[in-house]
């Protein structure tokens, strides 16, 4: 039987909301598959979404992952995805890159991009809104936005991009 079958089993066999949440914190499994897996248990128990949430609340684990703030959650979340280690130099982005990172733009996430451009998630996050912010000048101009347009607009500064926008 496989990993898989065996985790599902034992998230299944689970006989209250409070057991169903320890078994699903220790379980290796997808947050994804843990999702469906839990549709399935609520199904098959009665319980509701609420009294998984309630067990949830009171989980010694989410607790403490609560009770830490957004702030540090953040933090911790940008360390573990800056893949630009040597801070000290700021990636300068060529016409060539900001056209690769526009085409992969609506496929990957953030952390993705990151990886593969050897960046942090802000600098990715600035050039997302860069984009979206050409697309909607070019809009409120009525031009018809396209890639070429809007990689020429994306290398001006982003605080020039919201002025021209609202001004």
């Amino acid at each position: 039987m496989s990993n898989f079958e065996n985790e599902k089993r034992n998230l299944l066999s689970a006989k209250t909301p409070d057991q169903y949440i320890d078994r699903s914190i220790k379980s290796k499994l997808k947050p994804g598959q843990k999702g469906s897996i839990t549709l399935e248990w609520l199904r098959k128990t009665g319980y509701s979404n609420e009294d998984i949430q309630h067990a949830r609340n009171r989980n010694p684990y989410w607790k403490k992952l609560k009770g830490k703030g957004s702030y540090e959650r953040n933090s911790e979340r940008l360390e573990k995805y800056n893949f630009n280690k040597s801070d000290s130099q700021k990636r300068v982005w060529t016409e060539k890159d900001l056209d690769k990172l526009y085409d992969m733009n609506k496929t990957m996430a953030d952390w993705e991009l990151a990886k593969h451009f050897k960046t942090s998630i802000p600098s990715i996050n600035h050039l997302r809104r860069k984009f979206r912010l050409s697309e909607e000048i070019m809009k409120a101009n009525g031009e018809k936005p396209n890639k070429k347009k809007i990689l020429r607009y994306s290398l001006k500064a982003e605080k020039l991009l919201r002025e021209e926008l609202n001004g």
